[in-house]
């Protein structure tokens, strides 16, 4: 009996240590996560990278270390195209942006002075009060402007950091794509270690499912959006939209978030020609519009069919839960996560049928 109260008693100081320094503790967490984030990228890259390794394999008959180097190659063939003839138009295009930006301000001056000076908005803004709000947000421009640039000197100093971790990332997928199939398999042996073998094989059917719905939608959808990328250029350029090559791969990227992503292209796409014409705006605003109801239509149905096949509603309310939590990876994963949970739910009511069929006579 002293034993089970010295117990109870030790287990809960050691609670009420944790609880006490919680902060600490979670910043060991934080520091080991990113100590261990090279060896996620390491994962993510490898993953991609694995239906090409596969690919090659299946088609060239090769042997793994062959396919793997081939991958890379072909992987670095990309990033080298990239840095030659993407980055530079997109560096151009953004300096050029900047530069421009206080020109676009002082338009912006111009028509809020233009809409001060109209004697009906005037007394709609007095009566309301909006002015006094209008005061407050010139008065803290200063300031925001300072916080803004700061904060982008901080964040270029985290991006190298991160560039450097998705490099050492890029070394440690190779030995990943190598050593697969003994971690799948060392993975499998852990998971029935830990939790119970009905419950493993469980959970090893889960991710085979989550898997299948990521390479469904995800992979598809990346070609998906690279059309559209391809088709956006193309009609930017021809209708002499300004920045067409950024705001082309802008599109093509944010094409990627179901149902949201589409309607963020076109905002941008329509501030970056408002500021030069309004009639530019409106119509390029009015093309990427027409581009997008012919993806959702036409191309992303016939490249996705039912591959997913998740109601509208449902993969709304995923991607603003993922956003939420896990912000634009929380967004591209809510598709193939919602797909499967509608798995889950549908075995549930073939398994409750009789529930369900009682349920519906109420």
């Amino acid at each position: 009996m002293l034993l089970l109260v010295l117990l109870v008693l030790s287990i809960a100081l050691i609670g009420y240590k944790l609880i006490e320094n919680y902060n600490y503790f979670f910043n060991i967490i934080g520091k080991l996560w990113s100590l261990l984030l090279p060896v996620v990228y390491g994962l993510i890259i490898a993953y991609i990278l694995n239906p090409l390794v596969k690919f090659i394999q299946r088609k060239f008959k090769t042997k793994d270390g062959i396919a793997i180097l081939s991958s890379y190659v072909l992987l670095i063939v990309i990033l080298v195209v990239v840095a030659i003839f993407l980055i530079p138009n997109m560096v151009n295009s953004l300096i050029d942006l900047t530069s421009n930006i206080p020109s676009y301000i002082k338009e912006c001056q111009s028509w809020m002075n233009s809409l001060l000076n109209n004697k009906e908005i005037q007394d709609i803004i007095t009566s309301t009060g909006i002015m006094d709000n209008i005061n407050d947000l010139i008065s803290k421009i200063g300031t925001i402007s300072v916080s803004i640039l700061e904060g982008a000197i901080s964040y270029v100093v985290t991006i190298s950091s991160q560039v450097v971790k998705l490099f050492i990332g890029l070394l440690i997928s190779i030995y990943v794509l190598i050593d697969k199939d003994r971690i799948i398999r060392e993975s499998k042996k852990l998971t029935f270690l830990v939790v119970k073998e009905k419950r493993a094989v469980k959970v090893i059917e889960a991710i085979r499912i989550y898997h299948s719905m990521v390479g469904a939608y995800i992979g598809i959808k990346a070609i998906d959006s690279t059309i559209i990328g391809f088709m956006a250029l193309i009609l930017l350029t021809i209708v002499k939209s300004e920045y067409a090559f950024l705001l082309a791969i802008i599109v093509g990227i944010t094409n990627m978030i179901p149902y949201f992503g589409p309607f963020i292209g076109e905002v941008v796409g329509f501030l970056f020609n408002v500021f030069v014409s309004p009639s530019k705006g409106l119509i390029v605003f009015l093309v990427l519009l027409a581009l997008q109801q012919f993806d959702g239509w036409y191309l992303d149905p016939k490249l996705i069919g039912d591959k997913v096949g998740v109601r509208p509603l449902l993969i709304i309310v995923a991607v603003l839960i993922g956003g939420g939590f896990f912000g634009a990876l929380g967004m591209l994963l809510a598709s193939p996560t919602a797909a499967t949970i509608k798995i889950y739910y549908e075995r549930l009511m073939i398994k409750n049928k009789e529930i369900i069929k009682n349920a519906e006579k109420v």
